[in-house]
């Protein structure tokens, strides 16, 4: 199962260092960045998931939104990636997989 963390900070007073704050959780929490603002961590059960994003919330900004979403890996499975050219790692790995280094 995989979480997925999207955030939509707002430009309010303080919400940059809240937001700042909870980037750096999500990574030292072992979630992988997708895009801009949007995270993911590879869980092996529904309770761990559940149990992670009950962490999540003692992150939460005053303001802006963040939303978290659990998928099953065959759900996560038929995303598409739409882009002009191919990047690098669509060309060693595949569009499917992702290589952290």
């Amino acid at each position: 199962m995989r979480i997925l963390v999207m955030l939509n900070p707002t430009n309010r007073y303080g919400t940059k260092g809240a937001y700042t704050e909870l980037r750096k959780f999500l990574i030292m929490d072992g979630y992988l960045k997708l895009q801009n603002e949007v995270f993911m961590r590879i869980e092996d059960t529904k309770k761990s998931c559940i149990k992670h994003q009950n962490r999540i919330k003692s992150y939460l900004p005053q303001t802006g939104e963040v939303r978290m979403l659990i998928l099953t890996e065959k759900q996560f499975e038929d995303c598409v990636l739409c882009q002009e050219k191919t990047d690098l790692q669509e060309k060693l790995v595949g569009a499917k997989d992702i290589v952290t280094l």
